[in-house]
């Protein structure tokens, strides 16, 4: 029977809000979307940034608390770095450092010791491989039709929907799990159009059907955004987006050809999984996003920064003022502060930076740059 899983990703670093106003998101998405769950005892993998569970702990912990109610019930957590950086973007060290607070905060606010990653936009390259490996990753997800490429160039037959084996050389490997955009005849982001009222919800169940039928001992994972009941209204204007939602899990939870699943289950489930190698994926949004137009000047002072950084390291400079100028890097890391240009065939110019979302990237360059001057 296919396994149906869901994976929401929450950043609440959020481009279109304002800093300080993150609570309209916590109300308006992060608790409607754990209810649903809760209401149709649906099970769900919420990855959660280390700044998102810091924010909750201070905005809204009787969230925080519920979430953690939930974990071995509807819920299982899995890590999201620290501040929801583009990997690509990031040296090896800065992408380590990234995972080791994300996984610190695991601990110490969700009280989890996590083991899966969803990677920000599927990226994925062999040193960020290398990176989870040695932070004590086991598993992340990637897109279906990366997992596809893999197969391809080991020779493998094989259906991309079900989990394999990253070799990342030296001993070292990871499970990884495929993720879909795309069910039968429906478009591509069909769980976006779905929320944003362009996309019959009979229609993405009905796909949903047709994966079964296709691939039945396939992983359906649905990939989607922890905020997307609020952004997806806040974004589109359409106003049923909850109600949409409640629809689609009441229709999911009385399928009876899936069979609902934590992405843990899924790998516990195979006992032998084929062995590829991963190719290099920059994500889904283009690199000019955060480095060109708009973005440029926030870019070149990161880079500045970075380099002052690693300079004061080899020169041996007060490790006090190194560490705490890393702190303020990572700080500034957060995308949705940094975009220029929304570069997106899917909807261009979709994404506006709040003012205080973008000062906030500004001021802690400026703050490590001020300690390392």
């Amino acid at each position: 029977m296919t396994k149906l899983g869901f994976a929401f990703n929450f950043n609440i670093q959020r481009c279109e809000i304002e800093v300080g106003d993150e609570k309209r998101i916590i109300d308006e998405g992060y608790r409607p979307l754990l209810d649903l769950f809760v209401k149709y005892g649906l099970k769900a993998d919420f990855f959660l940034s280390g700044f998102t569970s810091e924010l909750l702990q201070k905005m809204d912990p009787e969230l925080l608390e519920d979430i953690k109610h939930h974990v071995g019930k509807e819920l299982e957590l899995g890590t999201y770095t620290y501040t929801h950086p583009i990997p690509q973007l990031l040296i090896p060290k800065e992408f380590s450092m990234q995972m080791e607070k994300g996984m610190e905060l695991d601990r110490s606010i969700l009280g989890v010791e996590t083991k899966g990653f969803l990677p920000p936009e599927f990226a994925f390259s062999q040193e960020m491989g290398e990176v989870l490996y040695d932070q004590g990753i086991d598993w992340f997800v990637a897109l279906s039709s990366q997992v596809q490429k893999g197969l391809q160039k080991a020779g493998i037959v094989q259906d991309p929907y079900i989990p394999c084996k990253v070799d990342l050389g030296s001993g070292k490997s990871l499970l990884v799990v495929p993720a879909i955009y795309q069910l039968p005849d429906t478009p591509q982001r069909f769980f976006k159009l779905m929320m944003k009222g362009l996309l019959p919800v009979d229609t993405v169940i009905e796909g949903i059907k047709k994966f079964a039928e296709l691939h039945p001992d396939g992983v359906l994972l649905l990939k989607r955004d922890g905020e997307t009941i609020f952004i997806d209204k806040f974004n589109s204007g359409f106003e049923g987006t909850l109600a949409v939602m409640d629809e689609f899990i009441e229709k999911i939870s009385k399928l009876d050809i899936v069979e609902p699943i934590w992405i843990s289950e899924a790998l516990s489930s195979r006992e032998a999984l084929a062995v590829i190698s991963l190719p290099d994926y920059l994500g889904n949004t283009n690199i000019e996003t955060f480095t060109s137009g708009a973005a440029q000047a926030i870019w070149d002072l990161t880079q500045e920064v970075r380099n002052k950084i690693l300079e004061a390291e080899k020169a041996g400079k007060d490790p006090a003022i190194i560490k705490k100028a890393w702190e303020y890097l990572m700080l500034s890391h957060n995308s949705d502060g940094r975009i220029g240009y929304w570069f997106s065939e899917w909807n261009p110019g979709e994404h506006t930076v709040a003012p205080g979302r973008r000062q906030f990237v500004e001021d802690n360059l400026q703050a490590a740059l001020n300690l390392l001057n």
